[in-house]
């Protein structure tokens, strides 16, 4: 298949959505971690599987590269394919195997491949690595490639009637290259590239390198002025591992609601607090008076410190984040009537309450290509 997409006009290389009769189902899948799920073997290029990698390691919130996969297809990938917001022929170019039919683990009438994925695959295998990938259900996916199929066969449909720039074999996509777009999509953004790959006018830059090299050009491809994303903690020393350790003084209740809500979004307590902390800075930040109403709110959630008492919920949050912390103290401190003095017991307790009570959505891993 070439990669040559330079006619394809619109995402859906039509002017009207993906048509009603092939649509994607909204439900949520895999949204619940530990839930029973079906698991299929995927194949991605190594360097995109070793850039997933990354990412889990960096970003935090994501325990696994299926955990992060699934949130991607779920809040990402699926959402814009079902509202015709992707290029399927730059995503078929990057994702199948081979340009012939069968290449997504079906056969050209439909059919599952002997193997249960694709005749690419099968040929490229000593060439990717694969990954099993849970999901509650697999019907999502399954609607997305039917609605990719379409789209590219109306695609091939029109360039047959009025001609058109490169040779664009028909095959039809599968669930194994809804995947492997999403793979490529977070890959191609961690290693400098846009978010969101197959929704941008200007993929074709980016969509060239796809081999073990790809890590290495990306560092001099990467925007202007952005940080890489696959940043660690820095150990100080003597001590094992990155961060400050800080305590959060709330009561066992709050303990076990902040340990299961984490649970439920596939996370921990600890991730769910550094996001909240994080999210209640950015406040003080930006709207100081709502941040202020909220800190000092009391709550049943709280607890003092018992003498003596140097533990409570401990998380370790980065060095930045807790020098943000200490700003965000004094700077409502200074504000104009302040009676009594605010503390980062405050802050952190506030933090902890905002983890509890904001909506699930709120709180889960920011996706790649998003701030967080």
């Amino acid at each position: 298949m070439s990669s040559d997409q330079s006619d394809e006009g619109r995402p859906n290389g039509e002017t009207e959505p993906v048509p009603e009769e092939e649509p994607v189902p909204d439900e949520k899948f895999g949204s619940k971690e530990g839930s029973p799920k079906e698991g299929r073997l995927i194949y991605l290029r190594p360097a995109d599987e070793k850039e997933l990698g990354r990412v889990v390691a960096a970003r935090g919130g994501y325990k696994s590269v299926p955990h992060l996969l699934r949130e991607y297809l779920h809040r990402s990938l699926i959402p814009r394919i079902r509202e015709g917001r992707c290029f399927p022929g730059r995503l078929l170019a990057e994702t199948t195997g081979r340009a012939s039919s069968g290449a997504s683990g079906k056969s050209p009438t439909g059919g599952k491949s002997p193997a249960g994925d694709s005749a690419g695959d099968q040929a490229e295998s000593q060439a990717r690595t694969k990954i099993q990938l849970g999901l509650e259900s697999w019907e999502p996916v399954e609607a997305a490639a039917k609605a990719l199929t379409g789209a590219l066969r109306r695609l091939e449909e029109r360039r047959a009637r009025d001609g058109g720039a490169g040779a664009l074999p028909f095959c039809r996509c599968g669930e194994a290259e809804v995947v492997r777009a999403a793979a490529r999509e977070i890959a191609t953004w961690s290693r400098g590239g846009p978010p969101e790959l197959f929704s941008q006018e200007s993929a074709c830059r980016w969509l060239g390198p796809s081999r073990e090299d790809s890590a290495k050009e990306g560092a001099s491809r990467r925007e202007p002025g952005r940080e890489p994303p696959h940043q660690v903690l820095p150990i100080l020393p003597g001590r094992e591992r990155g961060g400050k350790p800080v305590q959060y003084y709330i009561t066992e209740e709050a303990k076990k609601r902040l340990k299961s809500k984490g649970a439920w979004l596939g996370q921990t307590g600890s991730d769910l607090a550094r996001r909240a902390t994080r999210m209640l800075i950015r406040r003080v930040e930006e709207a100081p008076a709502e941040a202020l109403r909220h800190i000092t709110e009391d709550s049943r959630l709280y607890r003092e410190p018992r003498e003596g008492e140097t533990s409570g919920f401990q998380v370790y949050l980065a060095v930045k984040t807790k020098r943000r912390v200490e700003r965000a103290v004094a700077r409502l401190n200074q504000r104009p009537g302040r009676g009594d003095r605010l503390g980062q017991l405050d802050v952190l307790q506030a933090a902890a309450r905002l983890a509890i009570e904001a909506p699930d959505e709120k709180m889960r891993p920011p996706l790649p290509g998003a701030s967080g």
